[in-house]
C-alpha cells in the first residue's frame, strides 16, 4: 500500500524570483499545503520550494495557488527560478551601489516568465554561484550597470559581453535573448565567440538601450563559502541561518517561524542555493522566542563546514547518501575543506557546480563508478573541469578526496603541483577567419561537441572528431547515444 502511494506522488515546485518571500504570502502557501495534508517542503538549488504530493492533493491546491499568484510546475521545469544575490546583502557583502531596491526593481521589470536560466549576483560575494544560470548578471564597479555572461544552454562554454547594461534593462533583455537563443535565426555558427557576439549585436540592434563600456574586467571574488547557519549578529541585530542535512522542513516548524516573524515586524524570509534559509533582522530580545521555536521542533544548528558546501541536484535521494557516506569520512579525519566545495553530478542536470565534482559512470551490470574532477584552479564558479581520477569505485571514493583536498592545500602552500590522469589543454578559441571543425548537437539536451573541446565529462580529450569517436560514445551531460547527435553548424 505505501509503495502504492509513492508511485502516486508529483513532484511540485514553486518559483520564489530572487530567492525570497514575504511572511504573509508564505504562510498562506503552507497553511493551503498543510490543509490537504502536505507535511514537508525541500530547498531546490534555485532557491525554490519543493514538495510531493497526490494528485487528489494538487487537485484541491490548484484554488489557493492560483490565488497567490505563486507559479508552480509539476513534474516540470519549463520555467526556472531567477537566482539573485539578495540574500547576501548586508550580511555576507557590503556592495557600494547594489541594495535590496535595486534587486526588487530589477524583478519587477519582468513582465514575461523566463524559460532560460536568469543569475543576478553581486561579484563581491560567494554564497550564489556566478554562472550557473544560461543568462548571467554580475555587478560591475560602475554603479547600476552590470557584466553580461551568457552560457548557451547544457553547455560549460560562457561568453561575456563587451559593454556593461543598465540595471532597468535586464528583463528586456532578457527577453530578446531568450528569443534569439532559443529561435535561433540568423546567428552565426561558427562557434561560441562568433555566437556569443552575434547574439550581443542582434539585441543591441532590436532595441535602444543604455550601454556603458567596462571600466576595467570583472574581477571575481575569491571563493570563501561564508558560514551560512546559527545565530549570527549584524548591525546591532541577528541573522538566523538554518541548514538541514535531509533537505527537509516540516510544515509546523515553518509556520512557528512564521507567527515570529509577524510578531518581531521581520517581512520576509530567504533560500540559498544551499538549500538553507535565512531570517534576517531578528531583536536581542526575541532571541529567546527562536530559542524555543528550534528546541520545540528539534532543529540543530552548528554543523561542520564540511557539510555545508555540497550541492546535489533536486529530488536526488542516491546524491543525497552518497554526500551523507563522504561527509561521515571527512569528519572523522577532522578534514578541512575551506575554499573548496563539492558537487555530485548523478544525472544531466547542468546546473550542478562546484570547485570538485564528482560524475556518476554506470559501468557493465550496473555498477556505479565516479569520475573526480575538479575546476580551473579550483575556482568554483568556472565552468572548465580537469579530470582528477577515472572510474573510482564508491568506496574508495572518500580516500581520493581526501588526496585531492591534500594536494591542493599543498599547491596553495607551494608544495607541489596537482598530479591528474591526463595532461589537461589550453582551449582555442574560435574565429572567424579559422577553419572550423564540424560540431554536432545532442538532440536530448542541445550540448554541442565541438572537437576543439572534446568532453570532459566523457573523458574525451580535445582534437577528436566526432566521426572518430566510439559508437559506444555517450554524451556527458545526458547519457544520450552517439546516433543522436546531429551535424550543427552545417553550411
Amino acid at each position: 500500500m505505501a509503495k502504492q502511494i509513492q508511485e502516486a506522488l508529483q513532484r511540485v515546485k514553486v518559483n520564489l524570483l530572487g530567492g525570497f518571500v514575504s511572511i504573509g504570502d508564505l504562510k498562506a502557501f503552507l497553511m493551503a499545503i498543510e490543509s490537504v495534508g502536505i507535511r514537508t517542503i525541500k530547498i531546490g538549488a534555485r532557491q525554490q520550494i519543493l514538495f510531493a504530493a497526490t494528485s487528489e492533493q494538487l487537485e484541491e491546491l490548484t484554488y489557493d495557488l492560483f490565488n497567490l499568484e505563486l507559479l508552480h510546475e509539476v513534474n516540470t521545469d519549463y520555467y526556472p527560478n531567477i537566482v539573485s544575490s539578495y540574500v547576501s546583502d548586508g550580511i555576507f557583502n557590503q556592495s557600494r551601489w547594489l541594495r535590496e531596491g535595486i534587486y526588487k526593481d530589477i524583478l519587477a521589470s519582468f513582465d514575461f516568465v523566463p524559460k532560460l536560466k536568469v543569475n543576478m549576483v553581486d561579484a563581491n560575494q560567494s554564497l550564489v554561484p556566478y554562472y550557473t544560470g544560461n543568462l548571467n548578471f554580475v555587478s560591475s564597479d560602475v554603479g547600476n550597470f552590470w557584466h553580461v555572461f551568457i552560457r548557451w544552454p547544457k553547455t560549460n562554454q560562457v561568453f561575456e559581453w563587451s559593454s556593461l547594461v543598465y540595471s532597468m534593462d535586464i528583463g528586456e533583455i532578457c527577453r530578446q535573448l531568450e528569443m534569439l537563443i532559443l529561435n535561433g535565426d540568423g546567428l552565426p555558427r561558427a562557434g561560441d565567440v562568433a555566437l556569443g557576439a552575434g547574439l550581443e549585436s542582434k539585441v543591441k540592434e532590436s532595441v535602444q538601450f543604455h550601454y556603458q563600456d567596462p571600466v576595467q574586467p570583472l574581477t571575481e571574488s575569491e571563493f570563501r563559502l561564508p558560514y551560512y547557519e546559527g545565530f549570527n549578529r549584524y548591525d546591532e541585530k541577528y541573522w538566523l541561518g538554518i541548514y538541514r542535512p535531509d533537505e527537509t522542513y516540516t510544515v509546523s516548524f515553518l509556520l512557528a517561524v512564521c507567527d515570529a516573524c509577524r510578531a518581531s515586524r521581520i517581512g520576509q524570509l530567504y533560500t540559498t542555493p544551499w538549500r538553507s534559509l535565512i531570517i534576517k533582522d531578528i531583536r536581542q530580545e526575541d532571541r529567546k522566542e527562536w530559542d524555543y521555536i528550534l528546541d520545540k521542533h528539534r532543529v540543530n544548528l552548528r554543523h561542520a563546514s564540511n557539510e555545508l558546501n555540497w550541492q546535489v541536484e533536486d529530488w536526488c535521494e542516491p546524491a543525497l547518501k552518497l554526500k551523507r557516506s563522504i561527509v561521515r569520512y571527512f569528519d572523522r579525519l577532522n578534514l578541512r575543506t575551506y575554499r573548496l566545495c563539492f558537487g555530485i553530478k548523478m544525472g544531466s542536470n547542468s546546473g550542478i557546480w562546484g570547485s570538485i565534482i564528482l560524475k556518476e559512470i554506470v559501468g557493465e551490470g550496473g555498477a556505479s563508478y565516479y569520475d573526480v574532477l575538479h575546476t580551473k584552479d579550483f575556482n568554483a564558479n568556472s565552468r572548465v573541469l580537469i579530470p582528477y581520477k577515472r572510474r573510482v569505485a564508491k568506496n574508495v571514493l572518500p580516500k581520493i578526496l581526501k588526496k585531492l583536498c591534500d594536494d591542493f592545500y599543498d599547491s596553495k602552500a607551494g608544495d607541489g603541483d596537482l598530479l591528474v590522469d591526463q595532461t589537461v589543454l589550453h582551449l582555442p578559441e574560435v574565429s572567424d577567419g579559422e577553419p572550423i571543425h564540424q560540431q554536432f548537437q545532442c538532440t536530448h539536451c542541445l550540448s554541442i561537441y565541438d572537437p576543439a573541446y572534446g568532453d570532459a565529462l566523457a573523458a574525451v580529450l580535445p582534437g577528436l572528431d566526432f566521426t572518430e569517436l566510439p559508437e559506444a560514445y555517450t554524451c556527458g551531460l545526458c547519457g544520450a547515444p552517439k546516433k543522436d547527435f546531429k551535424r550543427w553548424n552545417a553550411k
